[in-house]
């Protein structure tokens, strides 16, 4: 091998494990080897800035070797712009130090590029004896993404620092995509290159150490900012407060600083109008060859970040068209159950349709959760009811009346009488000071905060808040207006549609509460009030609510007339709808739109894994979601390329099913947690567990982690609902949820019928990462 050059980046703490890093490089010197080392404490930086002095050694450097077994912000810079500046990376582990690779595991940044081990000096320097030659850039680089060319690093609380992020991108009318940790905790280096090298531009936050998943999040910034600057393109880093707010020296000069949220917004928005024009600009993009596997794009797991090109691979299921027919008023599915796609897909089937006015609503934060719990320490339940209900009434009517207002805006292009009607509609709505700047989240929670101030003013005023005078504080004497105009600018043709999604998003992490449900319920029932109001005046009007499953049947059961509302759930228990699912993208990505899956599948896949169909091995581990399906079978596609691979083989598809199996044991369990409030490590507890046991053995564990006693039937429930333990046959065949058609009910009585004490299966999925 020719002689290589390396960079060698490790924090500087804790002392004995840069020591060991020091002398490893020292006694490197004198072993004969191909590669030059230089540690990064030894770069000739006297009278240099520090940082642009490390980013000129790793420009240098052919290869750069990381120690991560500290997570440290200037080391995972340093990684991100090293992979972006085309260098291969070696990243290293101190396992002598307590939790390293458990700390490595907590975001998936490695889970399939791989790290090297080591406990002392002579192992680290054997580490250096076979360096790596693979370029990451090059092997999983992906085209500019024109349609949604703004990538955005979410945040695990939605404060108003990020919605106001949020809102001045929607403001600019740019779409972008996003990694959203509440959606996808595991945030993978090679989705990352993905999502960088197709962007025109970056968007960074940096949280304060007291924000919540402040230490996480900061990681991935440090990671995508090093590996956007490293790519070339338009970086966005910004902060809340001051600068010397621990921001790392690497990246410190980059980061914008802001005292207000209209600095951020003002900001913001112009850095988002800059990247999308720069999506007309030339890319000198490094050109290497590409193998099949490498140009084979499956597209993004989550509806979000795909909205734009969904419909090239979408699965018309039986539930999208009973959605799009307007059969059903709510639509329940489990996390990755495929809600949102059908909400993006149903929109933009009918938006485009003549007469038709479509109101798609997601408010991107748990400000309704806030809402609620604030209200309820100002009036009583009765009220408290009552003000919910007239809340939401206007928020429908006014988000319908901003549509309305936008095909005028439209038409006043080519219409004369269209003016008049704009100012019209432009006198109410700045009556009740409703802005076009800011996006749905900004005008509900401006709402929100308007009535929780109106309410404090009354009571200290004295006297009671009777229902008619917390109805006035909502609608403030211009509902009949609102609903006016929406009748008088419409007609007897004109299809109302209304989507709303995400009303369950970023709810709080101690369960789901009673009033939480209570909230949905009056959301439901003012929608069905604005149906009849609106069938009054002959117009139209269709809703369409997207909850998961478990909201859904929480619902149901405060609701007095449970048959009311039409209802469809999303059930993924056919391989066959699943097949369809990978079938659709392989065929969009290659083209090959008469190629039978089989053929598509075989030409990229392995025909077989542990002696069974590989397609079906996969569908096996995935607990019957689309978007688990497509995570391994991208993680597998991953691994191939990684391993310099032509075909992905038997051995690639088990580590993507391995490394997928450790996602659900670390992050499943958030899911389980948001919905009920049981500890979000409820899932630890069944390390090493036998693949078949009784319910006595699955209590055992739970009480000898924690979980308390009043608690136990509820946590064994789950864990059936989820799909997590199932019923174990005496055939040998084992029995989930799933294959009861979701049905919680037939599965405890199948358990019944296995005798007085039944075995429970551990399901496959994550079978693997508890018995290793």
């Amino acid at each position: 091998m020719a002689f290589r050059t390396a960079f060698f980046a490790f924090p500087g703490t804790p002392l004995d494990l840069a020591i060991t890093i020091k002398t490893a490089c020292e006694r490197a010197r004198t072993k004969g080897l191909d590669v030059a080392i230089t540690p990064w404490p030894q770069m000739e930086i006297l009278g240099a800035h520090i940082a642009d002095e490390v980013r000129a050694n790793l420009d240098s450097a052919d290869v750069v070797i990381a120690d991560v077994t500290i997570p440290n912000y200037n080391v995972y810079y340093e990684i991100g712009y090293a992979i972006g500046k085309g260098k291969s990376i070696a990243p290293v582990v101190n396992v002598a130090f307590a939790d390293a690779t458990k700390n490595l595991q907590l975001d998936g940044f490695f889970d399939t590029i791989g790290y090297s081990t080591y406990e002392n000096t002579d192992q680290l320097i054997d580490r250096f004896k076979a360096l790596p030659t693979t370029r990451l850039i090059d092997l999983y680089s992906k085209p500019l993404n024109t349609t949604q060319p703004l990538y955005l690093l979410d945040t695990v609380r939605k404060t108003d620092f990020r919605n106001a992020i949020v809102s001045s991108i929607k403001d600019a009318k740019v779409f972008y995509r996003s990694f959203d940790p509440i959606e996808n905790p595991r945030f993978s280096t090679i989705s990352a290159i993905n999502e960088v090298t197709s962007s025109s531009g970056v968007v960074v936050p940096i949280l304060g150490d007291s924000i919540d998943d402040a230490q996480r999040h900061n990681l991935r910034a440090a990671f995508l900012a090093g590996l956007s600057q490293g790519v070339g393109r338009k970086t966005l880093l910004l902060q809340f407060g001051s600068v010397q707010a621990g921001v790392p020296i690497d990246y410190r000069d980059f980061v914008a600083t802001f005292a207000n949220e209209q600095d951020v917004v003002s900001h913001v928005t112009e850095f988002s109008l800059s990247a999308l024009q720069a999506t007309q600009e030339p890319k000198l993009n490094r050109r290497v060859s590409r193998s099949k596997l490498q140009e084979l794009s499956l597209g993004a797991s989550a509806a979000e970040n795909e909205f734009r090109l969904l419909e090239n691979y979408f699965v018309e299921t039986s539930e999208f068209v009973r959605t799009l027919r307007g059969e059903v008023s709510v639509v329940s599915g489990r996390k990755g159950s495929g809600k949102t796609a059908i909400f993006f897909m149903v929109r933009d089937t009918i938006r485009v349709k003549k007469n038709t006015q479509v109101s798609d609503l997601k408010p991107e934060s748990h400000q309704l959760s806030l809402f609620r719990e604030e209200l309820l320490k100002l009036v009583s339940i009765g009220v408290f009811d009552h003000t919910l209900a007239a809340f939401w009434y206007f928020v429908f009517l006014t988000e319908m009346l901003f549509t309305v207002k936008r095909e005028y805006q439209h038409r006043s292009k080519f219409e004369m009488k269209a003016l008049q009607a704009l100012a019209d509609i432009d006198n109410v709505l700045n009556q009740f000071g409703i802005l076009d700047s800011g996006d749905f989240t900004a005008r509900i929670n401006k709402l929100s905060k308007f009535i929780l101030d109106e309410v404090n003013a009354a009571k200290a005023q004295g006297g009671t808040l009777s229902p008619e005078k917390l109805t006035n504080i909502v609608f403030r004497g211009g509902i009949t207006k609102i609903k006016q105009l929406i009748v008088d600018f419409s007609d007897p043709k004109t299809r109302f549609l209304l989507l709303f999604d995400n009303i369950d998003k970023g709810w709080p992490t101690n369960g789901v509460e009673e009033f939480d449900i209570r909230m949905v319920r009056l959301m439901v029932e003012s929608l069905d009030k604005i149906r009849r109001d609106l069938d009054n005046a002959d117009r139209n009007f269709v809703s369409v609510v997207f909850l998961r499953n478990d909201i859904y049947e929480l619902l149901v059961e405060q609701t007095p007339d449970r048959g009311k509302a039409g209802q469809i759930r999303i059930d993924w228990n056919d391989r066959a709808k699943l097949r369809q699912v990978i079938y659709k993208r392989l065929q969009a990505s290659t083209g090959k739109d008469s190629a039978s899956f089989a053929s598509l599948w075989l030409d990229y896949f392995t025909a077989s894994v542990d002696g069974q169909d590989s397609f079906d091995y996969c569908v096996d581990h995935c607990l019957m979601r689309p978007r688990f399906l497509i995570t391994i079978v991208e993680n597998a596609i991953a691994n191939a390329i990684n391993r310099g691979n032509a075909k992905v083989s038997e051995a690639d598809v088990i580590d993507a099913v391995r490394q997928h199996s450790n996602y659900l044991i670390s992050e499943f369990g958030y899911e389980i947690r948001d919905a009920s409030g049981l500890s979000a490590d409820i899932l630890f507890a069944l390390i090493g567990a036998d693949k078949r046991l009784t319910k006595e053995k699955v209590l055992e564990r739970f009480v000898a982690a924690g979980i308390h006693m009043d608690h136990l039937e509820e946590a064994f429930r789950l864990m059936l609902w989820y799909g997590v333990l199932g019923v174990a046959k005496s055939d040998d065949v084992d029995k989930f949820i799933y294959d009861y058609d979701y049905s919680l009910k037939r599965l405890i009585a199948e358990t019944k019928l296995a005798g007085s004490k039944p075995q429970y299966a551990l399901n496959p999925a994550l079978y693997v990462a508890l018995s290793e």
